[in-house]
């Protein structure tokens, strides 16, 4: 449980980076989170990656 919790604190990290204008903060959270979290936590990672990419 631990680890599914880290990586949701990462993806509200990673919203607030990208809330801020930061793509490159939130970029590096996001890839770890598509390495290290569940399932959905992977496919939110991708969709943010999405997001900040295009």
């Amino acid at each position: 449980m631990g680890e599914t919790d880290e990586n949701a604190t990462k993806l509200d990290l990673a919203r607030a980076y990208i809330d801020m204008g930061d793509a490159d903060g939130a970029r590096d959270i996001l890839e770890e989170v598509r390495q290290e979290g569940n399932e959905q936590q992977q496919q939110e990672a991708e969709e943010l990656l999405g997001r900040i990419e295009s």
